[in-house]
This record gives C-alpha cells, structure tokens and sequence, in this order.
C-alpha cells in the first residue's frame, strides 16, 4: 500500500432542509478513522493527517415520509462509520471491501427496522460512501446522491446516478438537460433498506496534490449546475466556506430539497503534482477489490434477523418512456444492478418406470371422470334451456401486480410515505 503519511486532509461539511421540507432526512459524516473522530456537526474545518486505517466522507438521503428518512439516513452512517473505525490497517483491496460489506450491513439493519416498526415501514435511505487509505480515492454508492473531483479548472462527476433519468441518458433516449425536467426524475433503483439485499456499486481514482472532492445529495445537484459548483469551489477555496456558498445557491433556487454537502481538500508530499495528469480523463472508473479468502463476504443477513426475502423487479412503464423519448427505446430499462431476474430449472424426468399401483389409479380416475360426464350429459338432454343470468362481455381484467420501482417524491407529495420511499 502506497504511504499515506503526508496526504492533509481539510474537510468540512453541512446539511440544511431547503425552503420546501418540513424535515431535514438528509445525514453526512466525515471520519478520521485512525483518532476515533467521527462528526455530522462542524463548527469549523476538521484537519487531520491519513492515517493507516483511513478517513471517510459520506452523505445519505433518506426517504419514507414524517421522521423514518431521518431515522434510515441516521443509521446508515452511524453504522457504517462504527464498522469501519472497528477495522483494523490493512491494503487498499481490504478497505474496499470493508466498504461494500459495512454499505451492506446497513441496508440489512435498516431493512430488519422498517419491518419491525409499523411507523418506518419503508424507509429507506440513499448513500454514498468516499474512502481511503492511499492516494487512491474509493467510492461506494447506492442511489442517485454524487461524488465529484476537482481537479485544477475541470469537475469530474465519478460516479453514476442509480436512477430511471440516468438510465435513459446512458440510453442516448434523453439528454442531460432535458433530464433536469422529467417528470419520473425522482424515481431510483437502488436505496438502503428497500430491499433485503442492494448491490454496491465501487468507483476509484488516483487523487493529485490540490484535488477537491465534493460529496452531495440531489438537493445541491439538482437545482445547481455542475457549472456553478465548479465555479463555487474555484472562487472559494475553504472548505467551510465553499459549503455554505453551495448551500446558498441551492436555496437561490427555492431549495426544492433537503441539501448536504461535504467538501475536502487534500494535499501533501503523498500526493503527486497534477502535472502530466489528463484531468479530462477524470470520471466513473469501477472498481473491483477481488475477494480473499480469509477476509470472507459477509452473511447476507444479519444475526437474528429472520425476515422473509423481497424480490423487486424494477419495470418502467410505458407512459413514462414514451413521455421522454424521441425515437426507439430499449426493450428494457430494468436496473440489472437493481433487480435479478429470476431463474427456473427444469427438473429431468425419472428413467424409473411408474409403479403397478399407481397405473390402477390413474386408469380407476379416468373412468370415474368419463362415467360423470356422461350421466351429465344425460341430465342436460332432458332438462329445458334457461335464460343465462351472466351478461355477455369481456372478462374483467386483473390489475397488474408489477412492483414499482423507488419513488422518492416532489415538493407536492412531502412527507407522503410511498412503497418504495421518498424523500
């Protein structure tokens, strides 16, 4: 592992419920993991020094209505914080790792309380996680909340939104800005506590001495352009004060949302100078920290959390596609990070020749069934036609039973509980 002795770290962070919420369910956290020092409330910059076992930056935006987005966001950092300050120094595979399962054990314990308490059900939470323990910046997501590098004059968003909007970018179906007004934009495919299980999408890049990275919910990305944040952190160098210039911008603009930002420079003789370094190069890289058998996967459920398994297939309907596109669509728009398409297996028929007696019994079944017909068929000869009571017409149609993929909501539906969560 590259030495990490000489990255500073200045970071800051701050969270506000916009002009349109009545609640903040919006979390961050930043963490000096080697001190100890984990903190969602800063009075001013926290410097410190990397350290063997890391630092993390998160932001999560919850979702489900009255108090239960706050609860889901609250857990999610609190638990991934305390998972990974329990870790002890290890390579940069491993504390990728560590990342994925603690981003995994949260899900699993906010999925356990959503279903045990009757006022959280179906809470949930979107998270994204940026870690390291080298110059390599690692980072996990669930949702649509973003991680962005500044890198001298160009901002680099480096990770992908886990939303139907996206989806349809990526699809060449819609544009970015015809993004920012669709209808369906507050729909997302993945959140903490939704479902049983979530995949954990891992990014990485190399950091340069003076980088900046910006962790953000959809409440500063939304109404602010990438433009305008970039300019932001350009003009305002201080962590602590480029937040608050974010979060003002974002209030300019009627603060539709709850907003949370957490911005950190790094510098020091660990990092390289960005000269020779492509920032246009700068964007989504995954990440894949391979497996190692004595640092096993995970349990997929928590101990003692007997809960039945959710299958959730994140189908679009049509209406919403066709609103946002201009020619062909795909045949499918369903996350295959989001849902698993289930299987079926055939089971091969028995070589073994059925048994005498149940040759009886089928051929006993059958005459039975022709003799009834046939006294039937006698009944109904001598018996004279009646008028049908039962209309003519098509048979009713059965409403469809399609999940329906997260929703978190507009400003007109605040603090609705939906299936999937809002926020």
């Amino acid at each position: 592992m590259e030495s990490s002795r000489n990255i500073k770290i200045t970071a800051f962070g701050k969270t506000d419920v916009g002009l349109i919420r009545e609640h903040n369910e919006d979390n961050f956290l930043i963490a000096d993991v080697d001190a100890g020092l984990k903190t969602s409330s800063l009075d001013d910059n926290l410097q410190f020094t990397l350290g063997a076992k890391g630092a993390l930056f998160l932001v999560c935006d919850g979702m489900g209505g009255a108090a239960a987005g706050e609860v889901a966001s609250t857990m999610a950092v609190e638990t991934i914080a305390t998972e990974m300050e329990n870790r002890t120094p290890s390579t940069r595979e491993r504390f990728a790792r560590g990342m994925r399962r603690a981003i995994e054990l949260a899900n699993e314990k906010i999925n356990f309380q959503s279903r045990v308490n009757q006022n959280e059900r179906g809470m949930g939470t979107t998270c994204t996680v940026v870690g390291l323990t080298d110059r390599n910046l690692l980072v996990g997501q669930i949702g649509d909340s973003r991680c962005y590098v500044l890198r001298e004059r160009y901002l680099a968003q480096i990770t992908k939104d886990q939303s139907l909007a996206w989806q349809l970018i990526e699809a060449g179906a819609m544009t970015v800005e015809e993004a920012k007004s669709f209808e369906h934009a507050n729909i997302i495919l993945q959140a903490l506590g939704v479902q049983e299980k979530v995949d954990v999408v891992l990014s990485s890049v190399p950091l340069c001495r003076g980088d900046i990275v910006l962790v953000s919910s959809d409440g500063l990305h939304g109404p602010v352009s990438d433009d305008e944040m970039r300019d932001i952190l350009l003009t305002e160098p201080d962590p602590k004060k480029a937040c608050e210039v974010l979060i003002g911008k974002a209030l300019e603009r009627e603060g539709p949302d709850n907003i949370s930002v957490v911005v950190a420079r790094f510098e020091g003789d660990g990092l390289p100078e960005p000269e020779g370094e492509d920032s246009s190069s700068l964007g989504f890289v995954a990440y894949d920290p391979g497996t190692d058998p004595e640092d096993p996967e995970p349990r997929r459920r928590t101990s003692g959390m007997a809960v039945e398994k959710i299958t959730e297939e994140l189908l679009v309907h049509a209406d919403a596609i066709e609103a946002t596109t201009k020619g062909a669509m795909p045949t499918s728009l369903s996350s295959s990070t989001a849902s698993t398409p289930a299987t079926s297996t055939e089971l091969p028929a028995s070589d073994e020749p059925a048994s005498r007696p149940f040759l009886t019994f089928i051929l006993v079944t059958l005459l039975a069934a022709l003799g009834g017909a046939i006294f039937l068929a006698f009944q109904q000869s001598h018996v004279p036609d009646l008028p049908n009571s039962k209309t003519t017409g098509s048979p009713a149609q059965e409403p469809s039973l399609t999940t329906q993929p997260t929703t978190k909501p507009t400003t007109s539906e605040i603090d609705e509980p939906t299936a999937g969560g809002s926020h």
